[in-house]
């Protein structure tokens, strides 16, 4: 173990040694202020001047050109500024450029596939403006059961880290830093990935009337693959009280299940079963998109009696809200429209759907949806999802085969 360890430190010495002028702090400036905003890093890909981070790292400047400016820090102190080139707004990648170079310029080379799993792989970054560091950690893969790829790496990522490079013992790219979930557990942006944004390396700067309309098409063109693949797969399904529910409607969403069963003093019995997607789109820092949650509750009340049981129902369908935080800068006002709806099985419900427009991105919606059964006087289902960034036509096929898949055991 001692001789591991020590094998470890050297190699990271190593291609600290080899690389850390090809690795950079990137920050993002205030113009009125003069001062930095929020920082990452980013690392050199080749002599050319482009630089890959993160695209949550430049994502003010994205939203606010005209008041923000990209800058690179170099290991000897140097500064310079940055334009952007490409935006991958799915993956969480963004590449940007030098408005000068130097005289001699250096690049990390670009792997041709991943390590083995449990290879030594190696996470560069400026944690906490505190200056380059080297992280060792183990490759774990891809991360199972995911929408969106990540590699699952075991060492520290810390705030500041974010865009820079992850290599393996060649010092050779594998992965991008972008996530932590604490205790040693990080998230990096696969080599795929990493890839396909550097077709990139040759184009024109992008111009800043160019940045959201180049994110509208990722995002239009991610949720039509989301949507398209959820509806066109066969849904299980499993007893929840006297319905049968979807219970897994694909690998990458995982559902939890709850009741009040062991309370004593509860006055109406409730089970649910909960099913979301754990990833979803940064936009910028008040604003996420591309979520999907779905609850279930099954709700008995025979001790209530009728009227109370009512009075108890109606009210529980009122306290649903949108799956994220957007607020009126980025959506409009929710829209809704109430129906009551028989579905194939002959479940009977009252509907309440609802829609708000995303004001910077045309054709996507964030969707409330919420049902309530109506077949039995002292007992109910209550069906609820919220759908963030997808089209109306995705949004009615979702509807349909979520309403038609209840059935009445």
């Amino acid at each position: 173990m001692f001789c591991s360890l020590a094998h470890s430190q050297q190699t990271a010495q190593n291609l600290f040694g080899q690389h850390h002028t090809a690795l950079y702090q990137i920050k993002i400036i205030e113009l009125e202020s003069g001062n930095k905003s929020s920082i990452g890093s980013g690392f050199q890909i080749d002599t050319s001047g482009n630089v890959v981070t993160n695209y949550h790292v430049v994502s003010e400047y994205v939203y606010n050109p005209d008041k923000f400016r990209i800058e690179y820090l170099a290991h000897d102190g140097s500064q310079g500024q940055l334009q952007l080139v490409d935006i991958d707004v799915i993956n969480d990648l963004a590449l940007v450029r030098k408005v000068v170079l130097s005289e001699q310029e250096s690049a990390f080379p670009i792997a041709q596939s991943l390590p083995l799993q449990g290879s030594d792989i190696y996470s560069l970054g400026n944690p906490h403006d505190l200056g380059m560091i080297v992280v060792p950690g183990t490759f774990n893969g891809l991360k199972k059961s995911s929408f969106y790829q990540r590699i699952h790496f075991t060492g520290s990522i810390n705030p500041g880290m974010s865009g820079g490079p992850v290599v393996n013992k060649l010092g050779e790219v594998m992965g991008v830093n972008v996530a932590t979930a604490g205790n040693q557990i990080g998230f990096l942006i696969p080599l795929e990935k990493i890839q396909a944004l550097l077709k990139s390396q040759d184009a024109q700067v992008l111009k800043s009337e160019q940045f959201k309309p180049r994110i509208q098409t990722q995002l239009l063109a991610n949720q039509n693959r989301l949507f398209s693949l959820l509806n066109n797969q066969t849904w299980e399904t499993s007893e929840l009280g006297d319905a049968m529910i979807p219970s897994k409607i694909t690998d990458f969403i995982s559902c939890w299940g709850g009741s009040n069963a062991s309370d004593k003093e509860a006055l109406y019995l409730s089970v649910e079963n909960r099913c979301q997607l754990d990833e979803q789109i940064y936009l910028h820092r008040g604003l996420r998109t591309g979520g999907l949650e779905i609850e279930f509750e099954w709700l008995d009340g025979k001790t209530l009696g009728e009227h109370r049981f009512y009075n108890f129902y109606s009210q529980s369908i009122t306290g649903a809200g949108a799956g994220n935080n957007a607020t009126k800068t980025d959506v409009t006002n929710f829209r809704c429209q109430q129906d009551k709806v028989t579905n194939i099985n002959g479940v009977t419900n009252k509907t309440v759907l609802c829609l708000r427009a995303y004001k910077e991105f045309e054709q996507l919606y964030d969707v409330l949806f919420v049902a309530a059964t109506l077949d039995h006087s002292q007992q109910g289902l209550i069906s609820h999802y919220t759908l963030s960034g997808v089209s109306k036509e995705s949004a009615l096929v979702f509807t349909q085969k979520f309403m038609d898949t209840i059935v009445w055991q």
